[in-house]
């Protein structure tokens, strides 16, 4: 996929209507929206995801709940991000349904390396930049985010700072791709946003080492059970 792929993670706290500033921005090029709400109930995470799975899915974007399982399982989500305070990764993936993606946020090389031993599908990494949702966090650069693409066989997401104007930067580094909170949410045009960062991204030269996977729409019945989706293997 030319340039790697989009992804919104998202903050309750900028945008109280969450629903309208999703489907704006996967109608701008956002490719994957991660639901993060540290402070919200399982079942307002689990009737918010649902909310969000057709918005994400009429679009073709892949919806992840972060550090939430369970409601990620219930929901019929296409996968898991795990941060710091999550379940360690190698807990998570012996109960993760297998079919479901599972990611996690990293810090360093040693981090990420750790994750994709115990069995992430992915790592993101960042700061990158400076950036307001950790602002007083020391910025990794672009040189630490370029060894950890070397260095791990599994696709790397960016985090931090980044957006139109430094994007390119990022992307040289062969990153999977890019994730933002406040470049779209914090602009009163979400769909505009998107779309100004979908547009450098296509027409960067540069490819990812490795591609992100495309999301996998896992749709979950009130029967199906993830003991039946293991059984049922990877996709």
């Amino acid at each position: 996929m030319a340039g790697g792929v989009l992804h919104l993670v998202t903050d309750r706290k900028a945008a109280p209507d969450l629903v309208a500033v999703v489907q704006a921005a996967v109608a701008g090029g956002v490719q994957w929206v991660q639901l993060r709400d540290k402070t919200a109930a399982a079942l307002d995470l689990f009737h918010l995801a649902q909310r969000l799975a057709p918005v994400c899915r009429a679009a073709g974007a892949g919806l992840l709940i972060n550090d939430r399982m369970d409601v990620a399982v219930a929901a019929g989500c296409d996968g898991v991000h795990l941060a710091r305070k999550s379940l360690p990764v190698a807990a998570a993936r012996r109960i993760l349904p297998v079919p479901m993606l599972l990611g996690a946020s990293v810090h360093s090389l040693a981090e990420a390396q750790e994750a994709v031993q115990q069995g992430a599908d992915y790592v993101t990494f960042g700061s990158v930049y400076p950036t307001r949702s950790h602002p007083g966090q020391q910025p990794a650069g672009l040189d630490e985010l370029a060894r950890v693409v070397d260095a791990v066989p599994v696709p790397v997401l960016a985090i931090g700072g980044i957006t139109p104007d430094n994007v390119e930067a990022v992307l040289a580094t062969g990153v999977a791709g890019i994730a933002v909170i406040s470049a779209i949410q914090g602009d009163p045009d979400p769909a505009a946003a998107a779309a100004r960062l979908r547009e450098r991204m296509e027409a960067s030269a540069h490819r990812p080492r490795h591609p992100f996977p495309r999301p996998r729409c896992i749709a979950i019945s009130d029967q199906e059970t993830p003991l039946r989706l293991r059984e049922g293997g990877r996709g």
